[in-house]
């Protein structure tokens, strides 16, 4: 015998029902069958409603009644039997009719009881029955409708009764004797041995094919849903959630007492008693083989099976010195809440006893505060016990797996990466069995937190990645991440510019990451705080990448910090901001979420790492000098060599060394930027007005001209160069662009070095950082090498992505 359920998604309408009649004729086959079936898809939902509204005297009850009659009728309709559907149009008016005088009773006296309500929602699986039972016999087999009150025999537990076992099981065998004929029953039905009708609960369709399926000792149990058996996560909010081969029953129930909707919790204890497998299966799928469950699920790859939560939940905590030593505070608790009928979730309490904290349905916030407030209210009146604190905006989050008591370091990485994610948690509880890890998470972290924990588990460690700035060097990075092997943990999650934006968590292919991403007449307008938005509520490890220029970033830089964000830039103008801009920026970093801005100052060169380090061990930062400027350091170069200053510019300018407009180099606003990160990474407290800076334009009227009119008029600045180069030559100098801090003086403009300076040995697009340190201090550590060009600027970029991605990872 195999005892077959299907959901009310299974049998919605004809077309469904005609599926479900094909897998029962197939099964057939091969053996007995006993069909179980739920309400049509929304039929129960309605059925609720018009308790609700009859209760409070809509007397428009029948037009849910009209409803339902009609959505039935559709599928007596398609039947081709006239026979057939006559008897239908008949039982379903009848049960129709038995509804509306049960709803007008509801509605005169204006309250519905517990077993008034059971027998209003007993007519979903009264009209489902039926129907497909006669499309059974239309595909020729023997069935026929089967009411369970018949044979599930309960206690007066309306709404949610107890089973009564054995006088149960002894009826189920009774009607199953002799019978041919396929029994299509009712799920949820159940009954008092006097025949009031009662439900099992709400989903306990489930439950009645269990129970069918112990009582009639079958070979196994299936429980036909919409889905491709249990999930590793709920797919609806967990990318890479995947189907779990095998389950034992204790998983299974874990998982579905902690929101896993595919099986009622209930389901797993007659089947267990019996040792009869469950079968979990979808009818949109039927080729897919299930997840199958046992006692014993065997070894599996990962050290987890699942992981599921409970979307609302309330923290109650309860605390105070009197309860250290204090004994049975506990017990006092939980039966207060008990007797109020309120049921508790979580229970995670201190070693010291001083505090102990569980938590359960929001709905009962109430109740359980007035319990617990009238049992401990002379310890309450003496001091001895806080009043209660109550947080209701939290959710449970819980991993599952058998095989997590044979591994060590599960909740390491379960918290590990949740403080990554930079997600807190309100409370913990495990057993000793270590089957179950749960933690209380903000209930907007929710989602979050069963990604970023999927990932942990079952995924490769990805970094989801931010782009702002497609331009030269934006571009050139798209282009090495695409290209290079190293970006395989990393996923392009969102790219903008000033004025469009592509957000996709689901851009994995590294073959899409290119610049026309914003080109597409689908993308929205950019808008810096929907992306902030989207970007907090990306599950996993995050990381922004701003390739631009713009200002004002330093509060976005903060805020996505603060938020568990990563932040890699090359934009130097948030870091040289205000001082107070960069305090903010220092302080919102956390282990979870860190700044990585080496291609502000350095593009590709390992500065700030280098300093950093030296710091760290620590050194202190005397002094910093150097061409900080590989535009300018190409300019110098020529200029030493003879060339006139206005090919050498022009010259830059093609090679693309310089900004559009070259004046922005020229004016050594760059270089000094970059003085003023590295001072405060070294310590410094520094404005950009306590620096010295001097332009390489030698008046200000150069500033003012049209970009076409700088052009023209350069070579009039060809003299002035040569004989600034000249003059350094003949005293055995080099003319360079230095900039300059000592820790009381900050300087960047023209200026001449001797031939021993380590500046005077670069040559073309080379940048020299020197940096005197008190280690240091007879010969400076010095970084050399090239610092102009998009590809350098993006590889720093990139390096710090990496280091990013890499420290991340478990």
């Amino acid at each position: 015998m195999k005892v077959m359920k299907f959901g009310g998604t299974s049998v919605r309408d004809y077309e469904r029902m005609c599926a479900v009649a094909e897998l029962v004729v197939a099964a057939r086959r091969e053996g007995p069958v006993a069909v179980v079936v739920s309400a049509l898809s929304g039929v129960t939902n309605t059925l609720h409603a018009a308790a609700a509204a009859s209760q409070q005297g809509d007397a428009d009850f029948a037009a849910f009644c009209d409803e339902l009659n009609a959505r039935h009728n559709e599928v007596v309709d398609a039947l081709e039997s006239e026979a057939e559907r006559s008897e239908l149009r008949l039982s379903i008016g009848k049960c129709v009719g038995e509804l509306k005088m049960i709803l007008a009773g509801v509605s005169l006296v204006h309250e519905c009881t517990p077993r008034s309500l059971d027998k209003i929602l007993a007519s979903g699986e009264r009209l489902s029955s039926p129907l497909v039972a006669a499309v059974l016999r239309q595909k020729g087999v023997e069935a026929e409708a089967c009411d369970a009150r018949a044979l599930i025999v309960t206690d007066r537990g309306f709404g949610n009764a107890n089973v009564k076992i054995e006088p149960t099981y002894k009826r189920i065998r009774e009607h199953f004797q002799g019978r041919s004929a396929v029994q299509v029953v009712t799920g949820f039905l159940s009954a008092t041995p006097e025949g009031e009708t009662t439900t099992l609960g709400r989903g306990a369709s489930d439950y009645t094919a269990s129970l069918l399926g112990a009582g009639l000792e079958a070979e196994r149990i299936e429980i036909w849903t919409d889905v491709d058996g249990v999930q590793s996560a709920d797919p609806r909010r967990v990318t890479g959630a995947f189907s779990i081969p095998r389950l034992s029953y204790d998983e299974l129930l874990e998982l579905s007492h902690f929101g896993a909707k595919v099986v009622a919790p209930p389901t797993v204890h007659p089947a267990r008693r019996a040792s009869i497998p469950l079968v979990i299966k979808n009818t949109l799928n039927p080729s897919f083989e299930g997840t199958l469950v046992l006692e014993e699920a065997g070894p599996s790859e990962h050290p987890i099976r699942g992981i599921s939560s409970i979307s609302k939940v309330a923290l109650l905590r309860i605390e105070g010195d009197g309860m250290i030593g204090l004994p049975g505070t506990a017990g006092r608790l939980f039966h207060a809440l008990a007797q109020e009928g309120v049921t508790v979730i979580l229970i995670s309490q201190a070693s010291s006893q001083h505090s102990i904290c569980v938590a359960i349905d929001p709905r009962y916030v109430e109740q359980a505060r007035e319990c617990i407030h009238r049992e401990f209210e002379r310890e309450r009146h003496l001091r001895l016990i806080d009043d209660l604190v109550i947080d209701e905006d939290f959710s449970v989050v819980a991993v599952v797996g058998a095989e997590m008591s044979h591994r060590p370091g599960i909740a390491g990485r379960l918290f590990g990466a949740l403080g990554e994610a930079g997600i807190n948690v309100g409370a913990i509880a495990q057993g000793s069995s270590e089957l179950n890890i749960s933690c209380a998470v903000p209930a907007r972290e929710e989602t979050r937190a069963l990604q970023t924990l999927h990932d942990a588990f079952f995924a490769t460690p990805r970094l989801n990645v931010f782009l702002l700035g497609v331009g030269g060097v934006g571009a050139e990075l798209l282009r090495q991440l695409r290209e290079a092997p190293v970006s395989d943990g990393l996923s392009l999650s969102g790219v903008a510019n000033s004025r469009r934006m592509s957000l996709d968590r689901q851009r994995i292919d590294r073959s899409t990451w290119n610049a026309e991403l914003l080109d597409t007449d689908d993308c929205p307008g950019h808008d810096p705080e929907a992306l902030k938005a989207y970007i907090l509520a990306t599950p996993g490890a995050r990381v922004l990448v701003d390739c631009t220029a713009s200002d004002g970033m330093g509060a976005l830089y903060a805020d996505l910090l603060r938020g568990g964000v990563s932040i890699v830039t090359a934009n130097k103008k948030p870091l040289a901001d205000r001082q107070a801009v960069w305090d903010e920026i220092v302080a919102a970093q956390s282990p979870s979420a860190r700044l990585y801005c080496e291609a502000t100052v350095g593009a590709g060169l390992p500065v700030i790492r280098t300093l950093q380090d030296q710091l760290a061990t620590g050194d202190r930062l005397v002094r910093a000098e150097g061409l900080f400027s590989g535009t300018l350091g190409f300019l110098m170069h020529q200029l030493r060599g003879g060339a006139p200053f206005s090919e050498a510019l022009r010259a830059a300018h093609l090679r693309g060394f310089t900004e559009p407009d070259p004046r922005e180099d020229l004016s050594g606003m760059d270089v000094a930027r970059k003085l003023i990160i590295l001072a405060r990474v070294g310590g410094a407290r520094l404005e950009l007005e306590d620096l010295e800076l001097q332009s390489l334009l030698p008046a200000r009227e150069w500033e003012e001209l049209e970009l076409e009119q700088m052009w023209e008029r350069l070579p009039e600045l060809d003299a002035h160069f040569a004989a600034l180069a000249n003059d350094a030559s003949k005293q055995d100098r080099r003319l360079t662009y230095l900039a300059s801090w000592d820790g009381a003086r900050a300087t960047v403009g023209l200026d001449t070095v001797g031939i021993d300076h380590p500046v005077a040995a670069t040559t073309e697009t080379e940048n020299l950082f020197s940096f005197v340190t008190e280690r240091y201090s007879e010969s400076p550590l010095v970084v050399r090498g090239p610092g102009a060009g998009t590809a350098v600027t993006a590889a720093g970029v990139f390096a710090d992505i990496l280091a990013c991605s890499v420290r991340r990872s478990p």
